[in-house]
């Protein structure tokens, strides 16, 4: 039986203070990878509003569109057995399902809110497991065919990520939610939290971001983050916060795929009012992590 070093962890965002904007424009092709969104845990009722699906939905296209990786399909069968374990999102229990499966180039993301403390908008990170079976079996779930570290699995010098998944819990208790149906377009508003940012910036912590090992083993003695893409981005050894899961508050950067500055998505704040884009900066930190990113040009 082996099992995850971080089962689940959470990365809450502060809705405080911040900026967010939008992803550009488009219509989300068939994707090679698909982050799979699974409501069925929200039992709040949070997301019985159709409106706020298709937000959360559209962040997920967003990744979708520049996540090239290939993933091995997770199949549970016969004396084979993976043990998919994770934070419920509607009630913060850890929740297990035997036998999991997930199809090949696919993650399982469950969704769902429950009432979070302070001015925590989201809590999200990717899932533990527990698993049994053939070497080859193990090995595949374990790493969905990629090369974790130099053993081939993963451990404490992990360079690659390669989740089955994980879980997004959204604070049903703050009552100041934007849903934006159409995100694709940026739009003032004021008073409210953008739901898309937020999205944005929690599926980024399922992917890894601020809690994947391939993450830490990048985080230097004076609390900064080594990652080649991301120091070549930054110009240097890009500052993070106290606990190591975020950029620090207020690091700048340019939106995806364009010349405008913008505060990193992957900060630990968002501004009430404004929208933030997943940044060149965000994106470099996926590629350190080991995910294979779609390059685009500035425009």
């Amino acid at each position: 039986m082996a099992s995850d070093r971080k089962q689940q962890q959470r990365a809450a965002w502060g809705g405080i203070a911040g900026t967010l904007v939008v992803a550009a424009a488009y219509s989300a092709p068939a994707a090679a990878f698909d982050i799979l969104l699974d409501f069925s845990l929200d039992t709040s009722g949070f997301f019985a509003d159709a409106g706020k699906r298709s937000v959360v939905d559209a962040a997920a296209s967003f990744f979708e569109r520049y996540i090239l990786d290939d993933l091995l399909a997770i199949d549970s069968s016969g004396s084979n057995h993976f043990n998919a374990s994770f934070t419920n999102p509607s009630d913060g229990s850890t929740d297990t399902i035997s036998d999991f499966d997930v199809a090949a180039d696919t993650i399982k993301v469950f969704v769902g809110a429950r009432a979070l403390s302070g001015s925590t908008l989201a809590s999200a990170g990717p899932g533990g497991y527990g698993v049994s079976g053939s070497s080859t079996f193990v090995t595949n779930a374990i790493t969905r065919g990629e090369t974790l570290d130099e053993s081939g699995v993963r451990g404490p010098d992990a360079y690659d990520f390669a989740p089955w998944g994980g879980s997004i819990s959204f604070n049903s208790a703050y009552n100041s939610w934007y849903v934006d149906t159409d995100p694709s377009t940026d739009e003032t508003f004021s008073g409210k939290s953008d739901l898309y940012s937020v999205a944005l910036h929690e599926l980024g912590h399922v992917l890894g971001i601020g809690i994947a090992d391939s993450w830490d083993n990048k985080i230097d003695n004076l609390g900064r983050f080594f990652g080649y893409s991301s120091v070549d981005v930054y110009g240097g050894r890009v500052p993070l916060t106290g606990d190591g899961g975020h950029w620090a508050n207020g690091t700048m950067s340019k939106v995806y795929g364009t010349n405008v500055d913008q505060e990193a998505a992957m900060d630990p704040s968002i501004t009430v009012g404004t929208r933030k884009r997943f940044t060149t900066l965000d994106m470099a930190g996926l590629k350190d992590i080991g995910w294979e990113v779609k390059p685009v040009s500035a425009q």
